[in-house]
């Protein structure tokens, strides 16, 4: 089916990169329900090759992703997304063997993504340039809060955990992050869920966060030594932490609870009474724990990705035996390595036979690339071709030769096909001509017709049906903003965080830092370019170690406050204020401090 394809093309743009390549015998699609499910995805070795970092995924699984798509009513209907089970196992990349055709395979992908971000990066700069696009970034910027008015969002069962016997063979280390369960839910103007109402000029969404957690385990059992399905089930049977279940982590911070409440307004071009943006981030109590086998595993894997990312080059001549016992056999690898790698390639590169070998291969490389480009459809055997040359050529000396084809192509007058360019001379196909036009073939156009992709691809009745149910007007000015209205504001609130300094996990802390109701706010007023910062600290304590007495108080805010309610600490910095007595301004408050020597 041409709706399977579709879909499946939409979820490889965003999976592609991540997952081994969806297969349709895993899509299935509920024809009258508008739902697609995709179950037990494999995640991609290399899905953290753009980090750059010498990790790898050891075992990768997502469980279940599904989408509900109400086709026959998508103006007013919601879009549902559930992502569930996503574990991820990763190891350094020494600790995986090392494989000649896999890793030439993933160097490939990971080339083939960054000439395709350098093309997309041009295509947009060309876009910049073009003032005919402003009415379509402003048409984009109402689609895009329209699908953010009807979308549900639930996420659970998140656990990444990264795992080494690398570092130091005689302590392996694992640290991890684990979400349980994060909701983006439609609400009323009460805050409670309900179904979405399409009649509200305002739309509220709620967001709820439960049981985020990081740990750091020194000497720690490894779940890479067993196979990636009892990976998996380690890793979805550890992120459990219930009171009848022993905690197997040592927490950086302890479980954590948050929610926030999104109040948008769609139409805050031409209505001010209420912000387009208003955001309010509540956080509960925040523990962060840090104890001196913790610290000390953190510093030596620091030091230990430094030496991993130098020693990947080598890899491929590393030997995997014991240095002890076996000092010839590391000899060789240290001389072999040494000449592989930056003696033979820098001799050879200077040389008169590779340097005529490799302006060859450029040029054959960009007259090819030209005939692609001058071609509606290349055949097989071009792109065959091209990615012969790929492979032999640097990402440097690729993108050099395709701008020399396009310069060339463009002065000999020649029309160049590029995916996603817009051409003046023929209509185009625009980014939403697959929501219209995947049921059957597109209506043929004239080449008189130049008035924008909307105007080729939606007839008259359609889009005013469109523009109507995101509330976008062709014709309507934008005004002039309000000096005074607030575009967006961002509400941060945190009852209570604390830092706490353990020689040992089970022992009393050294020292321990507590913050209590943190408040900060943002807010923009675009009318007059200028923001407002402003944060509020209520409480600000320090304690030492407690011996046979309590823990001494070495720093406080209590006895020095000045009186009930009043603020410790208040900042306020704003640009541009509304009563034009500064362009900038900086405020700061603070009471006094009782500080204490304990000997």
């Amino acid at each position: 089916m041409i709706f399977e394809s579709v879909v499946v093309d939409v979820l490889n743009r965003f999976l592609g990169d991540y997952v081994v390549n969806l297969d349709r015998s895993q899509l299935k699609l509920g024809i009258w329900g508008g739902d697609a499910v995709l179950k037990n995805l494999e995640i991609k070795e290399n899905a953290l090759s753009q980090l750059d970092l010498p990790f790898k995924v050891r075992a990768g699984h997502i469980g279940r992703l599904e989408l509900k798509i109400p086709w026959t009513d998508i103006y007013t209907k919601s879009v549902e997304a559930t992502l569930d089970g996503v574990y991820l196992l990763i190891v350094p990349t020494a600790s995986i063997k090392f494989d000649a055709e896999k890793e030439e395979k993933q160097l490939q992908e990971a080339r083939q993504r960054e000439l395709q971000r350098i093309e997309e990066t041009k295509l947009k700069a060309a876009e910049q340039e073009n003032p005919k696009l402003e009415k379509q970034d402003t048409f984009v910027e109402k689609l895009v809060t329209q699908v953010i008015k009807n979308l549900q969002v639930k996420i659970s069962n998140i656990h990444v955990r990264y795992e080494d016997h690398i570092t130091n063979p005689n302590c392996p280390l694992s640290f991890g992050v684990s979400l349980k369960n994060l909701s983006l839910q439609t609400a009323d103007n009460n805050w409670e869920p309900t179904l979405l109402d399409e009649h509200s000029k305002l739309f509220f969404k709620l967001v709820q966060l439960n049981n985020l957690f990081a740990y750091w385990n020194v000497n720690s059992v490894l779940f890479s030594n067993h196979s990636a399905d009892e990976a998996r089930r380690c890793l979805e049977s550890s992120m459990e932490i219930r009171p009848s279940v022993p905690v197997s982590h040592d927490f950086i911070f302890r479980p954590i609870s948050a929610n926030a409440k999104l109040r948008m307004n769609p139409r805050s071009d031409v209505d001010f009474s209420s912000p387009k943006v208003d955001l309010m981030v509540n956080l509960s109590e925040v523990a962060i724990e840090l104890n001196k086998p913790q610290y000390v595993s953190i510093l030596e894997l620091l030091g230990s990705v430094d030496m991993m990312s130098r020693n990947l080059p080598y890899r491929k001549y590393r030997p995997e035996v014991h240095v002890h016992g076996n000092a010839h056999i590391w000899w060789k690898y240290v001389i072999t390595g040494i000449l592989e790698v930056d003696v033979k390639p820098h001799l050879h590169m200077w040389s008169w036979k590779h340097i005529r070998c490799h302006r060859k291969s450029v040029k054959c490389y960009k007259e090819l690339y030209k005939t692609k480009i001058t071609s509606k459809k290349a055949n097989e055997e071009l792109l065959k071709q091209l990615e012969g040359k790929e492979k032999s050529l640097d990402i440097f000396n690729i993108t050099l030769a395709r701008q020399q084809a396009e310069v060339e192509a463009s002065k000999a007058g020649l029309r160049i096909y590029r995916p996603g360019m817009k051409m003046e001379e023929e209509a185009s196909q625009g980014w939403l001509s697959w929501m219209w036009n995947w049921g059957g073939e597109a209506e043929t156009q004239t080449k008189e017709v130049k008035t924008g992709t909307l105007d080729e691809l939606l007839t008259v009745n359609e889009k005013a049906k469109l523009y109507t149910a995101i509330g976008y007007s062709e014709t309507a000015a934008n005004p002039n903003l309000p000096k005074n209205f607030e575009d967006m504001k961002v509400n941060f609130h945190m009852e209570r965080l604390s830092v706490s300094i353990k020689d040992k996990k089970d022992k009393n802390e050294i020292i321990k830092l507590t913050v209590g109701e943190l408040k900060s706010t943002l807010t923009q007023r675009p009318g007059a370019q200028a923001i407002k910062v402003t944060a509020q600290l209520s409480l600000f304590e320090v304690t030492g170690l407690a011996t046979k007495k309590p823990a001494p108080t070495l720093l406080s805010s209590r006895k020095a406050a000045t009186g009930a309610g009043t603020p410790l600490l208040c900042i306020l910095f704003e640009t541009n204020p509304l009563d034009g007595r500064a362009n900038q301004r900086l405020h700061a408050e603070s009471q006094p401090l009782e500080i204490i020597y304990d000997a």
